[in-house]
């Protein structure tokens, strides 16, 4: 989206773009000839981050803008804590539930667009809008990429004899997980699983969601893909289709470049999240608790 200007005809003066603009690109300027001030909009160092924030707050729709779609204007804008009331979305929020358990059940792309639809309005740093998707619902393409990432299990279970001498090289997460006695539990189990046929990474899951972008200071890419992943998992719900983020796949895809070449992924981008998406087969019927929040005040 390209900010173009502001039509004369339809401004108002009002100056509420000039109070949002995060740029501070438009500016009431003075007509003394007209006895009045002027709202302009000037951006000779392409400094506009294209926020949008001058578009939404106009009364009058005098943004002109390009390579975009329209606005959205629907009844209720000016009152959104009445279309969803925070009782109604904190219990949406606490019923979120990562899902493991798929039916054998084709998701139509219909319904994964909309999912992708929702994370495309997810906010980002400075509104970089830096993601880029695949979408996976080829099962041979799923069953390679869970074959692939089920070799870290196989691969930590050998080495694990071998803890005491590897952990100085480990980092200190590795490290505390290659000592801890649950881990030979948890791979024996899950390596068990695996030779039983079972897809330990994408549970059968009919979809998978690779999210991926170029690096950017101090980490905010990363936060970027949390909100909108998050958006999607919300969106998912609300259609019905659960969901579940899979940490594994996003480790090895990110270890393993000739994985990022398999799926087109260019050179300088890094996976961030990977999202499992289908029908599930199983109905929760409660909110479980969690622990209370650490907080402290400063007043």
């Amino acid at each position: 989206m390209k900010i173009l200007g502001i039509d004369p005809e339809k401004c108002t003066n009002c100056g509420q773009c000039v109070k949002v603009c995060p740029s501070r690109l438009y500016n009431s300027v003075a007509e003394p000839e007209k006895n009045k001030l002027r709202v302009a909009f000037a951006d000779s160092y392409n400094l506009c981050v294209r926020c949008g924030h001058c578009i939404a707050i106009c009364p009058t729709e005098a943004i002109l803008f390009e390579d975009a779609d329209e606005p959205l204007n629907f009844e209720g804008t000016k009152q959104l804590e009445k279309l969803i009331p925070y009782e109604t979305m904190l219990q949406a929020l606490r019923m979120r539930r990562s899902i493991r358990l798929f039916k054998d059940q084709v998701v139509e792309k219909e319904e994964i667009t909309k999912v992708l639809e929702a994370m495309r309005y997810a906010p980002s740093a400075s509104n970089r809008q830096n993601w880029r998707y695949v979408v996976l619902t080829n099962k041979e393409e799923i069953a390679f990429l869970s074959r692939e990432v089920s070799r870290f299990f196989k691969t930590a279970r050998k080495l694990l004899p071998f803890k005491i001498l590897i952990a100085p090289f480990l980092s200190p997460g590795t490290r505390r997980r290659a000592l801890n006695p649950k881990t030979k539990i948890t791979l024996d189990r899950e390596l068990a699983r695996l030779e039983n046929g079972e897809d330990i990474i994408f549970f059968n899951a009919p979809c998978v969601i690779l999210h991926y972008s170029r690096d950017y200071p101090n980490g905010l890419a990363d936060n970027d893909a949390g909100i909108a992943l998050t958006y999607g998992m919300l969106a998912a719900q609300s259609l019905g289709l659960g969901s579940c983020w899979i940490g594994f796949a996003q480790i090895r895809l990110q270890k393993k470049r000739k994985l990022q070449k398999h799926f087109a992924i260019p050179k300088g981008y890094k996976v961030r999240g990977v999202l499992i998406l289908g029908y599930p087969a199983i109905r929760y019927l409660r909110a479980p608790p969690r622990s209370p929040l650490r907080v402290r005040w400063i007043e």
